[in-house]
């Protein structure tokens, strides 16, 4: 008995002593599938000052504005992924319209599968939506633009409804139908209108998609210009920012919006928002933001601010295409980089795309990418992976690390589903990731 225990004993100790990987999130040794509740056993990974320690020059100006305007000026009017308001035409082709409206349709009845309480959606329906889309009425020739600023958070649709419609049974957090969410003050080109006057399909500076009428207002577009283009504004740094009016509650604002201010007093700074009257449309009105949650002008595009503002997500919930007022991968690298004045697309790849400082990294071996990644500043690189972004943050004990907004399920846990700090080995992001991007002129 003795000789047993003895022999037993020291596999028990090696058991006991094996270290699991800093570098993984926590999870119990079991075959079965697990929620992830802690991503970082070190708990000084999820401080951005940790990270901002590591860099070498982290106030020192990437870009300036001018580098800024230059830069948003390539990926609008070179890479044309970018729409600015001030370039919308007073008119458009009305096959160009109608052929975008039909090819997202048709795009969509390719993918969405389900309605949300799992019935299966039938070919009718996509021909219901192609009558409601009423497209037999758009003009001969060409479409008229009519010019609208959002009034509250919305959604952007595919096709005009808000019913989800679902790639697979009960996959209820990926709304395929959510094309994206738009902040208060978004300016939209409106090109065309179902025939009951509820939704409005129209070109976003991003993106392009069905609003509803109720949550926009229409203006002419010198006035809608000159209240995006007012030289005296505050933008938003906080993850979301309480807007109030007349002291109320209004609705929340979203990191990287920008608004004209016209005034500050102690810890409230008035800002004028767009509001709609009976008849829809724009009236300029008075709000209130806490002063803490923004900053005069935007912040100075450096590696520090980019690295401050990207932990402000840190266990944000993930949210497909702003479902439920949250943010996915590339929404949140658009409203970080958002509070710096740089323009970024909407899409992950074409966020990847962006300027001409990119290294591909598509066949390079795993350990090559690794010493490659050394190279790399934490807070000006992005790093792009099939149907995913993600912030460079550095390295830790020779591992890079990242900063993103996640849904990253696998075989072994459950979905993560929101912003965190992990390795880049995570689900084996490492092996997948095919360009790494610096956003800089």
């Amino acid at each position: 008995m003795k000789k047993n225990l003895l022999l037993i004993l020291p596999l028990l100790l090696l058991v006991s002593c094996q270290e699991t990987s800093e570098h993984t999130p926590v999870l119990k040794n079991t075959k079965e599938r697990q929620p992830i509740i802690i991503v970082n056993k070190n708990r000084h990974l999820k401080i951005p000052e940790f990270w901002i320690d590591q860099l070498k020059e982290p106030d020192k100006i990437i870009m300036d504005a001018k580098a800024i305007q230059s830069f948003n000026e390539h990926t609008a009017y070179t890479q044309h992924k970018l729409t600015f308001f001030k370039d919308i035409a007073s008119n458009y082709g009305s096959e160009w319209v109608k052929e975008s409206i039909q090819k997202s349709r048709i795009s969509l009845s390719k993918t969405a599968r389900y309605f949300e309480d799992g019935n299966p959606i039938k070919k009718q329906f996509f021909e219901e939506m192609q009558t409601y889309s009423n497209l037999n009425t758009l003009p001969p020739q060409s479409v008229p633009t009519r010019y609208a600023l959002t009034v509250n958070y919305t959604n952007q649709r595919i096709v005009p409804t808000d019913l989800a419609l679902l790639k697979k049974k009960n996959q209820i957090y990926f709304d395929r139908n959510q094309n994206s969410a738009l902040d208060i003050a978004t300016p939209i080109a409106i090109l065309h209108t179902t025939a009951d006057g509820l939704w409005h399909y129209g070109i976003a500076p991003t993106s392009s998609g069905w609003i509803k009428d109720s949550d926009i207002a229409f203006g002419d577009k010198k006035s809608i210009e000159g209240y995006l283009s007012s030289p005296n504004f505050v933008v938003t740094t906080a993850a979301k920012t309480a807007l109030l009016i007349a002291g109320e509650y209004h609705d929340y604002l979203r990191m990287g919006v920008r608004l004209p201010v016209v005034m500050t007093i102690d810890e409230m700074s008035m800002v004028l928002i767009p509001t709609r009257d009976e008849e829809g449309d724009l009236v300029i009105a008075n709000g209130t933001l806490k002063t803490a949650d923004t900053h005069k002008g935007y912040l100075p595009y450096t590696a520090k601010n980019i690295l401050l503002q990207a932990f402000k997500f840190l266990n944000a919930p993930y949210g497909w295409g702003g479902m439920y007022g949250e943010q996915d991968c590339s929404k949140f690298i658009q409203e970080v980089y958002a509070t710096t004045g740089i323009k970024l697309p909407r899409n992950s790849l074409s966020q990847s795309e962006v300027g001409n400082n990119k290294t591909e990294l598509m066949n390079v071996p795993t350990e090559q990418k690794k010493e490659m990644f050394s190279k790399f500043e934490g807070g000006k690189t992005i790093l792009h992976l099939p149907g995913h972004i993600v912030l460079y943050l550095g390295e830790y004990k020779g591992e890079p690390y990242i900063i993103h907004t996640v849904w990253g399920s696998s075989k072994r846990h459950f979905a993560l589903g929101r912003t965190a700090v992990t390795a880049l080995s995570f689900n084996d992001y490492i092996q997948q990731v095919d360009r790494a991007t610096v956003i800089q002129q």
